[in-house]
């Protein structure tokens, strides 16, 4: 039998059936949506927002995580304002029977229903931030129980069950302002790309080594799709990327166009204006998918069906290798990278080939 997942807060049912379901969403005016976490994590829960703000569309929404991650969501569609995650203040919330600072109560006394996506097993967080006066509060772990193993998304998207919230769409998307547009244009324009060519945007890192395909395939892979389609090459370098985007130069003898460390809306802009994308297992994969772009995602140690990039135009390659989906704690002590190592240049070019041709890009 499935197991039953218990969200809410006992105050929430009564509330649902002493009002009629228009009455009380009419009622909720300012909701907040707690998500710290990487990028990808973000991007996983877009889904969970989107049903969010279409069941309350007159209630003001926050999302609370780190903010240069949540300007893709503020003023494009699913947040109408972001806050910090990591302010000082904050750090109460996680504290057993404190008394709490009358700063954090006036943060969040106007708030008519929190979701959170904070890791709380023993409901020290969810306990406090009743303690704010916030009317209700939906707690919802952010990774699943060890016996689940279908997509995160699908996952947090169960957050919402509780309150009887739909969710016909469980893909992931990303809206671009025309600020956004404009700056993608203009950053094309202005990188000399030519016009004639393929645009290809290639992230090779990733949050950690492990999960990243060899440099030295994703150069010859360039080569090939150099002369193959008359490629010209987009390289994403984040933050963590410095390292492997120098090592993937020093290889193809500076043949690429490098996009480094843009604000993510952007990012995800200049990434719409390119044929295909190919990259790890990482958020910026995930992004690109959000976004519409043909993308090509390569994984080996962890588990495309949980936490593979959603989205019409995405294919994942992945070997499964017998010991791949690995635990975090195997994955830091692996140095041969079997499972990646088995994803070879000619399976990829030919993934590359179908998915232009699925999405009307002639190669």
């Amino acid at each position: 039998m499935k197991k039953e997942i218990k969200n809410i807060d006992d105050s929430f049912p009564p509330a649902l059936t002493h009002k009629p379901a228009r009455q009380y969403r009419a009622s909720v005016k300012r909701i907040l949506i707690i998500r710290p976490g990487a990028l990808g994590d973000l991007i996983v829960t877009l889904p969970a927002f989107a049903a969010i703000r279409n069941y309350f569309p007159h209630a003001s929404i926050e999302i609370m995580g780190y903010t240069s991650l949540l300007e893709i969501t503020k003023g494009r569609f699913y947040a109408d304002a972001v806050g910090r995650f990591d302010q000082a203040d904050n750090a109460f919330l996680f504290v057993r029977n404190t008394q709490l600072p009358p700063s954090l109560i006036k943060k969040f006394q106007d708030v008519d229903l929190v979701f959170s996506f904070v890791s709380d097993k023993e409901q020290v967080f969810t306990h406090n931030l009743r303690k704010t006066g916030v009317k209700h509060v939906v707690h919802h772990e952010p990774l699943p129980a060890g016996h689940e193993n279908g997509h995160i998304a699908d996952y947090l998207l169960k957050s919402l069950d509780s309150l009887g919230i739909t969710y016909p769409n469980a893909i992931p998307k990303v809206f671009l302002n025309n600020e956004d547009l404009c700056f993608g244009g203009k950053f094309i324009k202005d990188s000399a790309v030519d016009a004639r060519k393929v645009l290809v945007a290639i992230h090779p890192g990733s949050g950690g080594r492990q999960k990243c395909w060899p440099v030295e395939r994703f150069a010859a892979l360039m080569s090939r799709l150099s002369s193959d389609i008359d490629a010209q090459f987009l390289v994403i370098s984040g933050p963590a990327d410095d390292k492997v985007v120098e090592e993937l130069r020093l290889k193809i003898a500076n043949a690429f166009i490098t996009v480094n460390q843009l604000p993510l809306p952007y990012l995800a802009a200049v990434i719409a204006r390119c044929r295909l994308f190919l990259g790890n297992d990482s958020g910026v994969t995930h992004l690109a998918a959000a976004v519409g772009t043909p993308t090509i995602a390569l994984f080996g140690p962890t588990d495309p069906r949980i936490w593979g990039p959603r989205g019409e135009k995405v294919k994942i390659i992945y070997k499964n290798h017998p010991c791949s989906p690995c635990s975090p704690e195997i994955r830091k002590t692996c140095f041969s990278l079997s499972c990646l190592n088995q994803i070879e240049i000619e399976s990829v070019v030919k993934d590359i080939d179908s998915i232009l041709k699925e999405t009307a890009c002639v190669v």
